[in-house]
């Protein structure tokens, strides 16, 4: 177990030595897919599209990052008490947006690891109000809805791996997980894709 203990923390200590002088900025294109499940009621999410996102080093280990993205929303079960996911499902107009800060604890020349705190506000059309009616009132549909902007935000936490093919161009992927804010029935994962461009 020591030596185990040992190798790993050699390994960070190298890794630390090593830090890139990396070029402060970056853009990236990414595809995104984040999923959600609750319990009270049973409902599950998937969301996906594209994300364009910005970043800098704040230091050789630090940076921070933005990103703004759109895509489709997808559900079964309900939100809330009365929304059917599946309903409306041409009119979602899903977009997003988040805010990150990251460490990587390795880097070098082809590799970069390291993790991230990220919180992500997503929108979609769902409905805002809803009016019942009854046997006898006018219409084929004795409910009527109308439709208004939900918004959703989270806290996330996870890894990321960077694979740069030269100083400039570069691989991004990262799996986070997170918990929406106020709605701790539901556990929610955040994965993405994208390739960037360093300078």
């Amino acid at each position: 177990m020591k030596k185990i203990v040992f190798v790993v923390c050699a390994f960070l200590f190298i890794g630390w030595a090593k830090a890139q002088d990396l070029q402060k900025n970056s853009f990236e294109i990414s595809a995104f897919r984040n999923t959600g499940n609750g319990h009270n009621p049973v409902s599950s999410m998937l969301n996906y599209g594209i994300s364009l996102n910005y970043n800098r080093y704040l230091f050789k280990r630090w940076n921070v990052g933005a990103g703004w993205g759109f895509g489709d929303f997808n559900g079964k079960g309900y939100n809330g008490l009365f929304e059917k996911f599946y309903e409306f499902k041409s009119n979602r107009n899903y977009t997003q947006y988040h805010v990150r800060l990251g460490f990587e604890p390795i880097q070098t020349k082809r590799f970069i690891l390291g993790v991230q705190a990220e919180f992500l506000r997503f929108s979609y059309n769902g409905i805002s109000e809803i009016i019942i009616g009854g046997p006898g009132q006018p219409g084929d549909d004795p409910r009527r809805v109308t439709l208004g902007r939900s918004r959703v935000s989270g806290g996330f936490f996870g890894p990321y791996g960077v694979f740069n093919f030269s100083e400039s161009f570069f691989l991004r992927g990262n799996y986070l997980i997170g918990i929406p804010v106020l709605n701790y029935d539901w556990r929610c994962t955040n994965m993405s894709l994208g390739v960037g461009y360093r300078f």
